[in-house]
């Protein structure tokens, strides 16, 4: 029995992981097959670096971006590693300011 509630807390923690967004900001532009995304908080006076991720028929995504801009968006891409730039984007969650 021991052996059944170790195995079910290895599940349950193993679900928790991953569901921090890889990217949080706002959408620059959209493109083709892809969408520049940046910082959403920023300093007029400074500059940012702006990541241009890859969306494709599989990307789970929960609103229509075509004509999207300034939007605050949660983004999370495959592969490992923090770097979203010209990764394949898996999920792309509009946050709403309702």
């Amino acid at each position: 029995m021991e052996k059944y509630i170790w195995i079910f807390l290895i599940i349950a923690l193993l679900a928790g992981c991953g569901s921090k967004p890889d990217f949080e900001g706002a959408i620059i532009e959209v493109k083709e097959n892809s969408i520049v995304v940046g910082e959403d908080d920023v300093d007029p006076e400074a500059s940012y670096p702006t990541y241009e991720v890859l969306i494709d028929q599989n990307t789970e995504i929960d609103e229509p971006i075509d004509a999207l801009s300034d939007e605050k968006v949660q983004i999370w891409v495959s592969g490992n590693g923090v770097e979203v730039d010209g990764k394949l984007a898996e999920k792309i969650k509009i946050e709403s300011d309702q």
